[in-house]
């Protein structure tokens, strides 16, 4: 009584009061709960969209694996057949070897859900600092592997040219026709341009350092798509 008195009140007014304040701070609360609800929906929907983005780079990124194991077996057995005279291959084995010793496989990262995330609201939008930070560094990484893969283009076009000047037609085309089974070059002279040619098998050699180089930053980045899955999938069931 003595507070609504100070402040030339009735009680009846200052109930009504009370009732429109505590009516603005439920509105205000309300308001809250409903915009926080509104943030968090929409982060798990970014979250559940690199999840799937990340299941089809973890695809991709396994086939670029094997992709480059087999090229380092292929050059292991061209660089093998060279060290050891009196050596033969079939010339099946030998286009399949010549083939693959630079093959290049262009892993393309999907990131749809990752650009859209930056380009609506930064990724402030992921509230937990540990999962922003590695989103972050994910694609970052990816990004970096890719333009090493742009550099090693460089050197399975300069593999291919070279083998274009040095080998008889045939057998080249044989190599580049490689599906065509019917279609086959001499083994002899795959055999023999192996191993008098030191350039050939010089690039052979690099483009085997470069497949080793791609085959350790596929893995990496392998690891670092299957620790960010399992960070998201932990947030999701939150």
């Amino acid at each position: 009584m003595t507070f609504f008195r100070r402040l030339k009140l009735t009680p009846q007014v200052g109930g009504d009061l009370l009732v429109v304040v505590v009516g603005v701070l439920i509105a205000l609360w309300v308001n809250n709960f409903n915009e926080s609800r509104k943030a968090d929906i929409q982060e798990n929907a970014y979250l559940s969209g690199i999840l799937v983005d990340l299941r089809s780079d973890s695809t991709d990124l396994a086939d670029r694996s094997t992709t480059a194991i087999r090229g380092l077996g292929a050059a292991d057995n061209l660089l093998n057949l060279r060290r050891a005279p009196g050596s033969t291959a079939p010339a099946d084995s030998l286009v399949e070897w010549f083939l693959h010793a630079a093959f290049i496989d262009n892993f393309q990262v999907l990131d749809h859900t990752y650009r859209e995330l930056l380009g609506t609201g930064g990724l402030s939008m992921i509230k937990d600092d540990a999962l922003r930070r590695q989103i972050s560094d994910y694609y970052r990484s990816i990004e970096s592997a890719e333009f090493f893969t742009e550099y090693y283009k460089g050197e399975e076009i300069d593999y291919w040219d070279l083998l274009a000047e040095r080998l008889a037609p045939g057998d080249f085309e044989g190599i580049t026709r490689s599906e065509d089974k019917t279609f086959l070059p001499s083994p002899d002279r795959l055999i023999n341009s192996l191993r008098t040619d030191d350039e050939i098998a010089n690039s052979i050699l690099m483009n085997r350092h470069w497949t080793e180089l791609r085959l350790s930053i596929t893995e990496r980045r392998r690891t670092g798509n299957s620790e960010l899955a399992v960070l998201i999938r932990g947030r999701l069931s939150n």
